[in-house]
């Protein structure tokens, strides 16, 4: 069963969890990771809890906030050691709604992240380029 961790520093995870279910409903296979929000604070021992709560053949996507930041460095010593974990930075909720809402496709789970990936990227949009196209667009039309 492919499962889903989002993993943030602070409170990211906890609100693209929460849009992502005004728009989907609730989500079972979707779990988060806070870190840093409470003291004493040891992210090791939390992902090792997250991990032990999987059966032998789950698979679980994790997607961090940001690469080359703390918590993503923490997984990505545990997606090196469990090839059944598998690791996505760049957290926002085109993508994490995509992966969820083909988590029963038919493919292997790395198709489907690099898909997923591909797909997002084109909903990063600089609206501002756009309302001016549209404006040039409109004046052309006079």
């Amino acid at each position: 069963m492919r499962k889903y961790l989002f993993a943030s520093h602070a409170y990211m995870a906890e609100g693209t969890k929460s849009s992502l279910e005004l728009i989907l409903g609730k989500q079972e296979s979707v779990d988060i990771l806070c870190a840093y929000v409470k003291e004493p604070y040891d992210i090791k021992e939390e992902i090792h809890r997250k991990l032990s709560e999987l059966d032998p053949e789950d698979e679980m996507i994790v997607v961090t906030d940001l690469f080359g930041g703390s918590v993503n460095n923490e997984f990505m010593t545990v997606a090196a050691e469990n090839e059944n974990v598998y690791l996505v930075s760049g957290m926002n909720l085109a993508l994490c709604m995509n992966l969820v809402v083909r988590k029963d496709d038919d493919c292997t789970t790395d198709a489907l992240i690099r898909d997923c990936m591909e797909e997002t990227r084109d909903t990063l949009i600089y609206c501002n380029d756009l309302l001016k196209n549209t404006q040039d667009k409109e004046d052309e039309e006079f």
